[in-house]
């Protein structure tokens, strides 16, 4: 059965299309999960099949954001208790929604058959239905958002100018970069007054991973503050015309023409969580 697993994985002739997108922070109250609902919206609205996996385990909030409450989550595929078909939530024409509830963090303690069978499952589902599959994930260097980013095709980390959050973006990007071998990522800053300032945040921490690791930095652009925001989110309706011009413009510098990424996600997430 294990040799039919790994087949299944690496199924000969299979041409991968789907990609998966890692939404992080080095700090909480940045803005993640609320870029991360925007830019599956606004993909899906391109004529691609997203689905969002809450990947903040034990503090999901895409679902109060987006004011839906889904009946079952992560945890219950992953104990047995639903299907994979049962945990998924429309949200709007080709944007799905997946919650973790705390399932992932439940692997690691799973027969490793087990373990491998459900990830087989997962990658069947998301590959047979979805372009693009996007996770936003805890803030900080915990060990779920290291498995999920490293294991990414294309990591994104968000921060603001306030020092403590660059600093901290700083900090992930070097653990990733030096534990997990994490050479490109893509820098958004949130919460600008204006486009220098985005500009100097990118550069000063550009400069450090410079400096002090191997990882490769790329600007995606900044997005300002704006007050209304806040009420939208309040009201359960996390989109506005301008947060989506913004980030239309910097979701056109990611790689999204991706057809066949190489290694599988599932592999590396499989090999990650056992190794956690």
């Amino acid at each position: 059965m294990e040799e039919q697993a790994v087949h299944l994985i690496k199924a000969e002739g299979k041409e991968r299309k789907t990609g998966y997108i890692s939404i992080a922070s080095g700090k909480g109250g940045v803005g993640k999960t609320l870029i991360t609902v925007n830019a599956g919206k606004i993909i899906s609205g391109q004529g691609k099949k997203v689905l969002i996996v809450d990947g903040d385990l034990g503090l999901s909030n895409v679902h109060i954001m987006l004011g839906i409450t889904p009946a079952k989550n992560l945890y219950h595929f992953f104990m047995g208790e639903a299907a994979i078909e049962e945990i998924v939530t429309p949200i709007y024409d080709n944007l799905d929604f997946i919650s973790s509830g705390s399932g992932i963090r439940e692997l690691v303690n799973l027969p490793s058959l087990q373990l491998r069978n459900l990830i087989l499952k997962l990658q069947e589902y998301a590959e047979k239905s979805y372009d693009w599959v996007i996770f936003d994930t805890p803030p900080g260097i915990h060990s779920d958002t290291l498995s999920i980013v490293s294991s990414s095709h294309i990591p994104v980390v968000i921060t603001t100018p306030e020092p403590t959050a660059i600093a901290d973006a700083y900090g992930l990007i070097k653990v990733l970069n030096h534990y997990e071998g994490v050479k490109s990522f893509y820098l958004l800053v949130n919460k600008t007054s204006n486009q220098k300032e985005g500009e100097r945040v990118y550069e000063s921490i550009r400069i450090v991973c410079e400096r002090f690791t191997s990882a490769e930095l790329k600007y995606l652009g900044s997005l300002r503050y704006d007050p209304r925001i806040i009420k939208n989110i309040i009201n359960q309706n996390p989109f506005s015309e301008a947060l989506t011009r913004e980030l239309i413009s910097a979701l056109s510098l990611l790689p999204l023409n991706i057809r066949t990424p190489t290694p599988s996600f599932w592999e590396r997430l499989l090999s990650r969580l056992r190794r956690s």
